[in-house]
């Protein structure tokens, strides 16, 4: 572990990890309180002043979808309780900061670390749910309404913990299928702890997605790693088919509310429980095809009731249609413009580097999870800066602003790369 503890060593004084603590806290609010919430719009707001100023590219595509955002609200009549103004200036905070609308090296670098460093901070936040979870620490609604419905939420404030964990799943296989080699006996029964930890969390949250996620995802990162090498790509593939063999037999418990959710088949995952929700976003689509019914603003769907007295906090069943409903036919074009070239820059690349397998994994996580998940204009969620910094990363490396070498966790590496310019606060 002493090269993940060099690496955030080096970066505890930097913008990067604050940003990444900051979302750390905000999904362990349900442990420590609902502070990290209070810091986190301080955050974009210094952060978006921060791309602003070092800024030496702007997306032309982020900046279309951003108009067509805004006139989607000129040109609809949006009740007032949604706030919609107010969450497009949010909106527009958070894309400077985490998107591509405003990029450079400097600033490409910071996203960069920040995604790595909440990816490792996510691993250390499934553990200690885990544990306090097992030694009978969480308040006694929780624990209820996970023995009642089998949905536990943990330390987040709402049902974040099947990604949370996935990410960590696929961050440990990541890190320990690269440098199993330099790491201790003693780190790796860590590893193996924390993935336990991991597994545990994602089958007790109840989430299908969350599960495909991760599948998908190691699988990805294990092409990404051995895809060069036909004999350990193959030995890769049976270790991971034996471990879900063995995963399913020591944690059939753990994962039985979802297989009741599921009918009791394992053979294929059924994730068509919103389907209403979808069908609400497609009628609202066909009522205004073309600039859709309006920046963050639902119509129709059980998720609708009770949008005033939440103040238009809506749960609209996908991010991808949402896009489709809330902005139209042209807020997908632009998403499609956004998302699709970095798609094709990682099926494209061949290398079997660390940062490769880290990112490519994560963008499995980014692609899979909106279908089920509506929060990619949710200003106020840590996955919705997630989605966006994903994207951010991989187009940077997309268009040349970073290097693999940029992500090197030798100790050597992270020296040779230390800038104090690039790291400083201030």
């Amino acid at each position: 572990m002493k090269i993940l503890a060099n690496y955030l060593y080096l970066h505890w004084k930097s913008f990067s990890f604050l940003g990444a603590f900051i979302f750390f806290t905000m999904d362990m609010s349900g442990l420590i309180g609902g502070w990290g919430y209070s810091l986190y719009y301080p955050l974009l707001l210094i952060l978006a002043c921060y791309c602003f100023r070092y800024k030496s590219k702007v997306s032309k595509w982020h900046v279309a979808y951003l108009a067509v955002c805004a006139l989607s609200m000129v040109c609809n009549s949006i009740p007032a309780y949604f706030q919609a103004p107010t969450r497009f200036v949010v909106f527009i905070l958070l894309m400077m900061s985490f998107s591509s609308l405003v990029n450079s090296r400097k600033i490409a670098l910071m996203r960069l670390h920040l995604f790595h460093i909440f990816s490792l901070l996510s691993v250390l936040l499934v553990t200690i749910n885990y544990v306090f979870f097992s030694l009978g620490m969480f308040d006694a609604k929780k624990m209820e309404l996970y023995e009642s419905v089998g949905l536990f939420t943990g330390s987040t404030a709402n049902n974040e913990m099947g990604l949370l964990a996935a990410i960590a799943i696929m961050f440990i296989i990541t890190f320990t299928s690269k440098y199993y080699a330099q790491l201790r006996l003693l780190d790796k029964l860590l590893m193996l702890g924390c993935l336990v930890c991991a597994i545990s969390m994602m089958a007790m949250s109840s989430s299908r997605m969350g599960l495909i996620c991760a599948i998908l995802s190691v699988s990805f990162v294990l092409y990404k790693l051995y895809s060069k090498s036909f004999f350990k790509l193959s030995v890769a593939v049976v270790l991971l088919s034996v471990g879900i063999n063995v995963v399913a037999t020591l944690f059939e418990d753990k994962f039985r509310y979802m297989l009741a959710k599921n009918g009791n088949q394992t053979e294929t995952i059924d994730i068509h429980s919103r389907d209403e929700m979808w069908k609400s976003r497609i009628r609202e689509f066909k009522e205004s095809p073309v600039l859709g019914i309006g920046f963050g603003y639902m119509k129709y769907g059980w998720g609708g009731r009770g949008a005033q007295a939440n103040r238009g906090r809506i749960e609209a069943g996908s991010g991808w249609v949402s896009v489709l409903s809330q902005t139209g036919g042209m807020g997908a074009l632009c998403m499609l413009a956004m998302v699709l070239p970095n798609l094709i820059f990682l099926i494209k690349k061949r290398t079997t580097s660390y940062c490769s397998a880290w990112y490519s994994g994560m963008c499995v996580m980014f692609v899979m999870q909106p279908i089920t998940e509506a929060y990619i204009t949710t200003v106020g969620a840590v996955l919705c800066c997630l989605f966006w910094l994903n994207y951010s990363v991989i187009d940077s490396f997309c268009i040349g602003l970073l290097e693999e070498e940029d992500l090197d966790l030798s100790i050597y590496g992270l020296y040779r790369l230390f800038d104090k310019k690039l790291l400083q606060l201030d």
